[in-house]
């Protein structure tokens, strides 16, 4: 089962990362996802729990990315 990395806007979910948790290299996928943080401000959640992760794990199958809200 291949686990997904996700934001959402007004046009729709888009898959940022899709990657097989079993062989991923996690390092890589967290390197991946904080750039996009560092470049978008958005921040990851684990789409089952609802906190906000520091580090992706392999038990993550669905993490969403939350952007910021503008003047919020």
């Amino acid at each position: 089962m291949n686990a997904k990395i996700l934001t959402f806007s007004s046009q729709g979910d888009t898959t940022i990362l899709e990657y097989d948790p079993a062989t991923a290299d996690m390092d890589e996928v967290n390197r991946v996802i904080a750039e996009y943080e560092a470049k978008t401000g958005a921040q990851p959640f684990d789409v089952a729990t609802g906190e906000r992760i520091d580090k992706i794990t392999r038990a993550q199958n669905e993490v969403l990315m939350v952007h910021p809200i503008a003047g919020g």
